[in-house]
C-alpha cells in the first residue's frame, strides 16, 4: 500500500483523519513528528501522500499549514476531509467519574469541554498537555484516579476505556484536513480549487479580486490572510472556491484576477467534501432564468456605482489641485476621454454614440463637481 503522513502521535484526531482516509482509498497511515515534515516526505516522494489540518470550525485556521501550501513547490491539494470532533472522557478501566482528581489534555480539547468538567466534576484539576494523545499516555501510565479528553482512537492506542462519550459542549466542531500530493490529478464534479494570491498594493486591491469571481457567479467558500512575511501589513490571501479551474466561468475569473495581482498560485483543484458542496448558481437557476439574469444585472450596476463613487474621489483630488486657476474645463483633455470611449465602445461591441452620451454626462457631472469645490475653497 501507499504511504499515507499524518501529525502524530498515534491517538490525536490527525491520526483518526488518517485512519478514515486510508480506510477508504487503501493507504496505510504513517506518524509524522511536523507538518513541515510532511511537506518534506510528499515533496521528495518518501511518501505516497500527506493529511494535514487547515481550519477547525471553533479554533480557526492552522496557519502552519497556510504557510507551507505558499511556501513549499510541487506539492498539490488533492482532496479534503472534513471531521466531526468528538472529545470523550478516557480513564483506566475501573476508574469511576467521581473519583477523578485530575483532568489531562490539548488546551483546545479542554476548552471544548470546559462546561461538561465544570458541571461533571468540579473538584477535579485540570492539567494542559501538548497534545491529546500525550494525556491518554499520561493517565495509561499512572495508578491514580485520573482522566484525559480525548479521540476514540486515543483510548484504543493507550488502552484506556471511554468513560463518558462526547463529553465536548458544541456539537457541530468539525476539523477540515487537506489531502496533499504531487499530481494534480481531479477532473471531475463537484470540484473545488484552491489558490494563493498577492495584491499589488493599490486602492482596491482585493476589491478587484473579489469582484471578477462576483460578477461570473463564482461562489467563494474562504477567503483567508496570512502575513506575507516581508513588511507589516503586508498579507497573502488563501481562497477557496466552488468549481473546477477548467470550468468557464472559473477559467475566465482567474484570467481576470491574475492581472490585479504580483503573483497566483494554484493550490489545487480536487472533489469537494460531502457536507461542503455548494450548490453552483447555473444549476440552482438556470443561465435563461430571469431572476438569475437580473442578478446579474444587480451585480453590473453595483460595480458601476462603486466605479463611479471611485471616479469621483479622484476628482475631489483634481479640484484640490487646479486650487487657483481661472478655469475648470480642459476640452482638449475632454476630446482625449471620448475619443478612447468611443474607440473602447466599438472593441467591446456597444454603440459609440450612447457611450459618447453616457460619459458626456459624466464630464458634466465632474466639471459641475470641480466648481462647486473651489468656489467652496475660495
Amino acid at each position: 500500500m501507499h504511504k499515507l503522513g499524518y501529525l502524530g502521535p498515534q491517538g490525536t484526531f490527525s491520526h483518526t483523519a488518517a485512519l478514515c482516509w486510508a480506510r477508504d482509498h487503501w493507504y496505510t497511515p504513517v506518524c509524522c513528528a511536523s507538518l513541515d515534515a510532511i511537506f518534506e516526505q510528499v515533496a521528495d516522494g518518501r511518501l505516497a501522500a500527506g493529511l494535514v489540518p487547515v481550519e477547525n470550525s471553533l479554533g480557526g485556521p492552522v496557519g502552519e499549514t497556510l504557510d507551507l501550501l505558499s511556501t513549499v513547490q510541487s506539492i498539490y491539494i488533492t482532496g479534503e476531509l472534513m471531521l466531526p470532533v468528538r472529545q470523550h472522557l478516557l480513564a483506566r478501566p475501573g476508574v469511576a467519574l467521581s473519583a477523578i482528581e485530575k483532568v489531562y489534555s490539548h488546551p483546545q480539547a479542554l476548552a471544548q469541554c470546559r462546561k461538561f468538567i465544570k458541571n461533571n466534576m468540579p473538584g477535579a484539576t485540570v492539567v494542559e498537555t501538548v497534545s491529546t494523545a500525550a494525556a491518554a499516555l499520561t493517565v495509561a501510565g499512572s495508578e491514580e484516579p485520573w482522566a484525559a479528553v480525548g479521540s476514540e482512537s486515543a483510548a484504543h492506542a493507550y488502552g484506556l476505556e471511554i468513560l463518558v462519550e462526547n463529553s465536548h459542549d458544541n456539537p457541530d466542531n468539525v476539523t477540515r484536513f487537506l489531502m496533499l500530493g504531487k499530481e494534480r490529478a481531479f477532473t471531475g464534479s463537484p470540484a473545488k480549487t484552491s489558490l494563493v494570491l498577492s495584491v499589488k498594493d493599490r486602492p482596491g486591491a482585493l476589491y478587484r479580486i473579489l469582484r471578477e469571481f462576483a460578477l461570473r457567479q463564482v461562489n467563494l467558500t474562504r477567503i483567508e490572510s496570512r502575513p506575507a512575511g516581508r513588511k507589516l501589513g503586508d498579507y497573502i490571501f488563501f481562497i477557496d472556491l466552488a468549481g473546477g479551474e477548467d470550468e468557464p466561468k472559473v477559467a475566465d475569473a482567474l484570467r481576470s484576477v491574475k492581472e490585479n495581482t504580483l503573483w497566483l498560485k494554484i493550490l489545487g483543484c480536487y472533489e469537494a467534501a460531502a457536507d461542503n458542496k455548494a450548490p453552483d448558481a447555473a444549476t440552482t437557476c438556470g443561465l435563461d432564468d430571469l431572476a438569475f439574469l437580473r442578478r446579474e444585472i444587480d451585480l453590473v450596476d453595483s460595480e458601476i456605482l462603486q466605479l463611479l463613487a471611485m471616479r469621483q474621489s479622484v476628482v475631489d483630488r483634481v479640484a484640490a489641485v487646479k486650487k487657483g486657476r481661472r478655469l475648470v474645463i480642459d476640452h482638449d483633455r475632454e476630446r482625449e476621454i471620448i475619443c478612447r470611449a468611443r474607440e473602447s465602445a466599438r472593441q467591446n461591441n456597444l454603440d459609440p454614440e450612447m457611450v459618447e452620451n453616457i460619459y458626456r454626462l459624466i464630464l458634466r457631472g465632474s466639471v459641475h463637481r470641480q466648481e462647486q469645490l473651489l468656489a467652496a475653497l475660495r
